[in-house]
């Protein structure tokens, strides 16, 4: 016998050593002689989706697999070429099929078949991954620039609404001072006293718009504090002189209920005036004449003991109340919800009060008010132990 007849019975598919490797292999593999498929490894079959070896046996090489654009596996011009395997269900495989360069064995050759499904799949999708994230940065950009563009027109609003304010502040307080010195008639003390308190109305009013320029110019528009350990009483009392010719007006009745424990607290003072008097400004636009708006202060439950604890200061009334899907919104800038968007104004009170309490380490919510109505709370870092009395009072 020849060696080449020897090494061509050698190779028979048959061979105990040949199977053994076959079916250990992660590849495909098959077995081809005179351009057809003699004989496959498990895997293969397990790849193609067939019953049995029989179904592929005897198939020329190349009408195994379908062409994806690199041609099909050819033994005359044998050359790795990525095509398909369709299974008998319709699924198809994205499979690479390898000549294994048997060249001592002219009457015989293996392929090996690699099922790169999984891989081609992963790259789909991180192609698809790609051009998403393509997508969203352009609309990023986009938002971007119309934020951007958005906080300029804001700021020069804010600037020119301003500047605005300034004039006839300056006017009236101009007004007050004359009046103040007499020299245009003589003032009862009642007569003084509604003038005094203007004059400190417009003094606030006139150092809230300072700090609102002050902080358009700030590139990173953060609010600065003046914290100290301060009153809430006194706070409340302040804010409720200046808004008591609202109540009467409205014959709008008040209860305060400061708690022993909740009377001092970490703050700004001017800014917890402004928050006071947005959240008490609202509760007489909508109270119905006649009601009892009601200021309360208390500890809330205490968390963990690492956690910092926190005065709660809440403000409720009898109105309409707020819709639940609207309870977010209405801090936003410039959102206006249910009655108050009837009611006018630039919709920022609400905003301006969350950023003011959040500068100062709280939270700003609205529930509803047992009984009906609206319950705004904020919190503020708890002061000192200084124990002052404390008792409920009705205005």
């Amino acid at each position: 016998m020849s060696q080449a007849a020897e090494w061509e019975r050698s190779a028979e598919p048959d061979d105990t050593l040949v199977r053994h490797l076959a079916a250990a292999m992660s590849d495909g593999l098959a077995w081809v002689r005179n351009r057809r498929i003699e004989w496959v490894n498990a895997r293969l079959i397990e790849m193609s989706g067939v019953q049995s070896a029989e179904v592929l046996v005897g198939v020329p090489l190349g009408d195994a697999f379908a062409d994806t654009g690199s041609g099909r596996p050819d033994p005359t011009a044998p050359r790795a070429v990525e095509c398909a395997l369709t299974r008998p269900d319709g699924q198809r495989r994205s499979v690479i099929c390898r000549p294994a360069g048997l060249e001592p064995f002219a009457a015989a050759e293996v392929w090996l078949i690699q099922d790169v499904t999984h891989v081609r799949q992963v790259e789909q999708e991180l192609l698809r991954a790609g051009q998403d994230l393509h997508r969203g940065n352009r609309e990023l950009a986009t938002l971007r620039e119309r934020l951007r563009s958005e906080q300029a027109e804001r700021e020069e609003l804010l600037t020119v609404v301003s500047h605005e304010l300034c004039t006839p502040l300056t006017v009236i307080g101009g007004y007050n001072r004359l009046l103040l010195t007499e020299e245009v008639g003589p003032l009862t003390e009642e007569q003084r006293g509604f003038l005094e308190e203007s004059t400190k109305s417009c003094e606030r009013l006139n150092r809230f718009i300072g700090n609102l320029l002050a902080a358009s110019r700030e590139a990173k528009g953060g609010d600065v504090l003046e914290v100290c350990h301060g009153s809430l009483a006194e706070a409340i009392d302040g804010v409720l002189e200046l808004l008591r010719p609202l109540l009467e007006d409205r014959d709008l009745r008040l209860r305060i209920d400061v708690a022993p424990d909740a009377r001092l607290a970490r703050f700004d003072r001017l800014r917890v005036g402004q928050i006071l008097t947005n959240l008490v400004g609202n509760a007489i636009k909508y109270s119905s004449p006649g009601a009892t708006i009601e200021i309360e202060t208390r500890v809330p439950p205490p968390g963990a003991p690492s956690e910092r604890r926190f005065v709660e200061v809440r403000v409720s009334d009898d109105g309409p109340g707020v819709e639940p899907k609207d309870r977010e919104r209405i801090f936003e800038p410039y959102v206006r919800a249910g009655d108050e968007a009837r009611a006018g104004g630039l919709g920022l009170g609400l905003a301006i009060c969350r950023r003011l309490v959040e500068a100062h380490g709280g939270t700003i919510g609205v529930s509803d008010r047992p009984g009906g109505g609206a319950r705004f709370t904020f919190t503020l870092p708890m002061g000192g132990d200084e124990p002052p009395p404390g008792d409920a009072s009705e205005a």
